[in-house]
């Protein structure tokens, strides 16, 4: 356990990292960046392995106020994609979908591209997903797709969006609507895994109408067309705020998909990972496809932590180098009034996990940094990690250790 921190002064919040799977020494972690006032998108840069890191500030489009949920991607050769919504709050509320762009390893990153234009409340654009196809069977090699969630009429109607760029970010295709249109804000945040022969699965959590489930819809030609909307599981929303008495934060239930593209035996199986409350506490769950997303197992809980605890925020990845699971998530269950990372392991195609391991080396107080946020305080809805050669999870999260909100690291 060797936690590290990444950001040297916070707030920042809600982590993305991307690894250069051709060159493993070099790590790009994106973060909320609080410290101005107005949100921005910091991009922390490690060439030696996360040993250590230079941050650069980027900038949104002009006539935007901030920049915010950036998430990053790394393509072949050497090219670097961060996703992020770009935010005005006054005097008109209103975010757009935007990509920073770069083709020298991170080292710089272009002017915003803006992928889908916001306007106002009446289309609000938030939260994508981004990825890169890097599967070495895939006819699709290097393309990029983003998902999001758009809300539209002042946020009484939402629905998912995809779009696919075949020349590195520069330009993006007109958004295929993957949901059916719902009344109200039902739905938040988009994941996207890309499967060995290019096979995309773009996912999400819909909260209403009815029982909330977790959904996904399949692409086998590149992001062409989709296939129709396949329900992996139904959900129990976990409550926000969780029900600790010191736990004044949201915690809103995102879905998350990954897909082995490894040489071995658990090749092209889809995972799909999430928090749920059915047994009467936030635990983390996941299933899983062996047949490309056509059918899923029963669930199975991945968190081993006692009953009774609140496991949440979670997040995973699969090895491309030999098929091994990683699920990683917040829990109380150290101490109920603090917060740690925990780390669920599975070498058998998710089949069975390792005990869980501790990745904190202390507990933190969420509540220790007075700018959490408001009408909502935060922690931020996301962290994330990625897996290197050697099978060694890079995991990246907000912690407070120091009483401010901070990246770190455990490598």
């Amino acid at each position: 356990m060797a936690n590290s921190q990444i950001t040297p002064t916070g707030p920042q919040q809600e982590p993305s990292i991307a690894l250069n799977s051709l060159d493993q020494s070099t790590i790009v972690v994106t973060t909320n960046d609080l410290r101005s006032g107005n949100n921005m998108t910091t991009i922390y840069r490690s060439i030696n392995g996360g040993g250590s890191y230079t941050q650069t500030l980027l900038s949104p489009p002009a006539g935007f106020a901030a920049s915010g949920d950036g998430v990053a991607a790394f393509g072949y050769p050497n090219i670097f994609l961060v996703a992020a919504t770009a935010l005005n709050v006054n005097p008109v509320r209103d975010s757009s979908i935007i990509v920073y762009r770069s083709t020298d390893n991170g080292a710089t990153f272009s002017t915003p591209v803006i992928v889908n234009q916001g306007f106002g409340v009446s289309v609000y654009n938030d939260k994508p997903a981004l990825d890169i196809d890097t599967a070495n069977g895939s006819p699709y090699l290097g393309q990029a797709y983003i998902a999001y969630t758009r809300y539209y009429n002042n946020f009484t109607g939402s629905e998912t969006l995809f779009q696919r760029s075949l020349d590195q970010g520069l330009t993006w295709s007109t958004p295929i609507l993957l949901t059916n249109q719902v009344q109200g804000v039902t739905s938040f945040g988009s994941t996207i895994a890309i499967g060995p022969q290019g096979d995309i699965y773009v996912g999400w959590m819909q909260y209403g109408p009815g029982t909330p489930q977790f959904l996904m819809r399949r692409s086998l030609d590149g992001g062409v067309t989709f296939e129709p909307i396949t329900t992996i599981s139904t959900v129990s929303l976990v409550s926000t705020p969780l029900p600790v008495p010191t736990f004044g934060f949201r915690v809103l239930t995102i879905a998350y998909l990954a897909v082995d593209i490894s040489p071995f035996n658990g090749q092209g199986i889809v995972y799909a990972v999430w928090q749920d409350n059915r047994t009467g506490s936030a635990h983390i769950f996941r299933s899983r496809s062996t047949n490309r997303g056509v059918s899923w197992s029963a669930l199975q809980q991945v968190d081993d932590s006692p009953a009774g605890t609140q496991n949440f925020l979670p997040n995973l990845t699969v090895s491309r180098d030999n098929g091994g699971v990683k699920v990683m998530y917040y829990t109380n269950r150290v101490t109920s009034s603090l917060l740690d990372v925990f780390l669920a392991e599975s070498n058998d195609a998710g089949t069975t996990f390792l005990p869980n391991r501790r990745v904190t080396s202390v507990s933190f107080d969420p509540n220790a940094d007075p700018s959490l946020g408001e009408p909502t305080p935060s922690i931020g809805d996301y962290n994330d990690l990625v897996v290197n050669a050697a099978g060694t999870p890079i995991i990246v999260w907000m912690d407070t250790r120091t009483g401010s909100q901070l990246i770190f690291q455990d490598l």
